[in-house]
């Protein structure tokens, strides 16, 4: 939990992280349901609830920087795993194509190809956050970047799926390889949600990475 113990304190100074174990009194978890029929996102309230210095995160004053680091590490994490960036996920794409007679398609190949390819740059971006991990640093933007490319990937995985299947992956008809991409083509949306949203990465990557101009700010 971020907390804003100086309210004195300009934007993102007097703000400070604690842990708050979730069975403390008064901290109410109530699900979110998705239409992918999961329930990954919650709302979390807090009620009287009280907790001591023990579970402070860092120095009072600078949960913000608590707070950058974690989601660094989170979106890090958030990127694909496998060879290709995807791993299972591209597998079964790729046997669904077979199964719905489009592998032989050039386009759908390039389209297929493009995926690959891209999983196999993420890869090499991960392996590049886990060596500066190593050497004691902290994720940066490439944290944004890995993630940004991981929720495109899948949008393209999900458009392509559904474009083979049409309303059939919407019914368990029993036919291999339809009705199990209704919870992946459903949440994938989610993805672009958690973590921070895909707009927030572009902003990450464009001010932090590309040196580019900051957004102007209202205040």
């Amino acid at each position: 939990m971020i907390c804003r113990t100086d309210p004195d304190a300009p934007k993102h100074r007097g703000l400070t992280a604690f842990v708050v174990p979730m069975d403390t009194p008064g901290v109410e978890v109530r699900p979110l349901r998705q239409m992918s029929g999961g329930s990954s996102f919650n709302e979390v309230f807090f009620s009287g609830v009280r907790v001591s210095d023990y579970g402070r995160l860092g120095p009072a004053g600078e949960g913000w920087s608590v707070a950058i680091t974690t989601l660094g590490f989170e979106r890090a994490a958030a990127s694909g795993g496998g060879g290709t960036g995807g791993g299972d996920l591209f597998d079964r794409l790729v046997l669904t194509a077979r199964h719905v007679g489009r592998d032989q398609d050039p386009l759908v190949r390039q389209r297929l190809a493009a995926i690959y390819a891209g999983g196999k740059v993420r890869a090499l971006t991960r392996r590049r956050v886990t060596a500066a991990l190593k050497a004691g640093g902290v994720p940066g933007a490439e944290g944004s970047i890995g993630k940004l490319a991981w929720t495109e990937a899948m949008r393209e995985m999900a458009d392509l799926a559904a474009e083979w299947l049409g309303p059939r992956f919407a019914a368990d008809s029993g036919e291999w390889g339809t009705f199990a991409w209704t919870e992946f083509l459903n949440g994938v949306p989610g993805y672009r949600v958690a973590g921070g949203t895909d707009e927030v990465q572009r902003n990450i990557i464009a001010e932090r990475a590309l040196g580019l101009p900051r957004e102007p700010r209202p205040s």
